[in-house]
């Protein structure tokens, strides 16, 4: 996971990350990784706007989010 975190924060893509927190609590997220360090990785959490750090051995996925397929709000009307 480690590797892909690496490639993913070079490649300045947002990126979708799955992430289960110490409690076994399921998340998915968009973020902007700004570093990988040690057993960390710091992100700009896009959804709560600030910053957050995960541990990589609790990050169970991540894949960068194309543009054309963002996930959009749906619209109430």
């Amino acid at each position: 996971m480690r590797e892909e975190l690496l490639r993913w924060m070079r490649s300045g893509q947002v990126t979708e990350m799955v992430y289960v927190d110490r409690h076994g609590t399921f998340s998915e997220r968009q973020v902007k990784l700004i570093k990988v360090q040690g057993e960390y990785v710091v992100a700009w959490d896009l959804n709560k706007q600030a910053r957050r750090t995960f541990r990589i051995e609790q990050v169970l996925a991540c894949l960068p989010i194309n543009g054309r397929f963002r996930k959009r709000k749906a619209e109430i009307g």
